[in-house]
């Protein structure tokens, strides 16, 4: 009987959600279920001066974070404009004392915080941290398209 050997592929990302890994020997990502991808030691960390940034875990599903962040700062701004007001009471504030500019930079530092967050989480627990961003994403979403309808109904 001649048996191979299970061996180590090296250092690999998960092509689903990103999660790195430094010595991979299984198959599949315990995080979402994706196959790894072998990756070069030089593409894992990304240098700058003299700090060492490992890669983001969850780089697919900030994109549409940020991108509901945006859309929600735009049509909050666009519903306030048209005689509407905003229903969260602590944006409500931010936006009474600071107006957009304001605005603005409270949903960036809610952002960074949430994208933080899942990063310092999913590095110890890479399906937890997902589901964070998973769901911060739909917690962003939804005033977004309850904005559009809204707007949409007469």
């Amino acid at each position: 009987m001649n048996r191979k050997r299970k061996q180590s592929m090296g250092p690999a990302v998960c092509a689903g959600c990103g999660y790195e890994a430094a010595s991979v020997s299984v198959a599949f990502c315990p995080g979402c279920g994706s196959s790894f991808v072998p990756v070069r030691a030089s593409r894992s960390r990304r240098r700058i001066g003299w700090l060492s940034l490992p890669s983001m875990l969850y780089p697919k599903t900030y994109k549409w974070f940020v991108f509901a962040s945006a859309a929600d700062i735009v049509l909050t701004w666009f519903i306030i404009l048209l005689g509407g007001r905003e229903v969260n009471v602590i944006a409500d504030a931010v936006i009474a004392s600071q107006g957009l500019v304001g605005m603005i930079l409270y949903k960036f530092c809610l952002v960074v915080f949430v994208v933080v967050s899942c990063e310092v989480i999913g590095r110890r627990k890479p399906r937890v941290g997902h589901n964070l961003a998973r769901f911060a994403f739909v917690l962003t979403a939804t005033p977004v398209v309850l904005s559009i309808l809204q707007l949409v109904r007469p």
